[in-house]
């Protein structure tokens, strides 16, 4: 099932992020990790993008904590899908 949200794209490459860093490496990323794996352009914008996340109920985090960051069912579902779509090498 697609979860559909206002900037989704953005969204599900950040938890797709957020999941797949969690699960390479045991804890979540940091935000310089964030915007080198979605390419934003600076860190103001993940931080701007985690509040969206945040807001959307796809993410908790817990203030002036830099890797407290998990991912509510939602987010994980949306990780999912998102990771899903994406094309792999052949």
């Amino acid at each position: 099932m697609r979860i559909k949200l206002p900037g989704d794209e953005r969204m599900g490459a950040l938890v797709e992020a957020i999941a797949h860093h969690a699960d390479m490496h045991g804890y979540p990323p940091t935000i310089r990790d964030l915007m080198e794996w979605t390419g934003a352009s600076s860190t103001s914008v993940v931080a701007y993008r985690l509040a969206a996340c945040e807001r959307a109920g796809l993410i908790r985090r817990v203030p002036e904590r830099a890797r407290a960051i998990t991912l509510t069912d939602e987010g994980r579902a949306l990780a999912a899908s998102h990771a899903e779509e994406r094309p792999t090498a052949a």
